[in-house]
């Protein structure tokens, strides 16, 4: 998929497109914790293009994919957090 043609929020696959964001943005930031190292949302959104296949054809496409990684970046932490909890301090990557 190329980031200028992604779902948009009137669009009916928008929540699957955001959920599968969420999912990349997770994955990302549980290995950056065990790196122990941090990331800035372009990179980090440029790490989801990559691990969705989505190729950042156009400027507006990659300013929209940074726009949506910013704002559900803490929806994924939040995430982490609830399952960091719910396991005891421990959460599995898997590969």
């Amino acid at each position: 998929m190329k980031a200028s043609e992604a779902p948009t929020i009137q669009s009916p696959t928008w929540n699957a497109y955001r959920s599968r964001i969420i999912a990349a943005i997770t994955d990302v930031e549980v290995l950056m914790q065990q790196r122990d190292k941090g990331i800035n949302s372009e990179v980090l959104a440029e790490e989801v293009a990559e691990r969705l296949a989505i190729e950042i054809d156009t400027p507006e496409g990659y300013e929209a994919l940074v726009k949506l990684v910013k704002a559900t970046r803490s929806i994924a932490r939040e995430g982490l957090r609830m399952t960091r909890e719910e396991q005891g301090g421990q959460y599995i990557l898997q590969l």
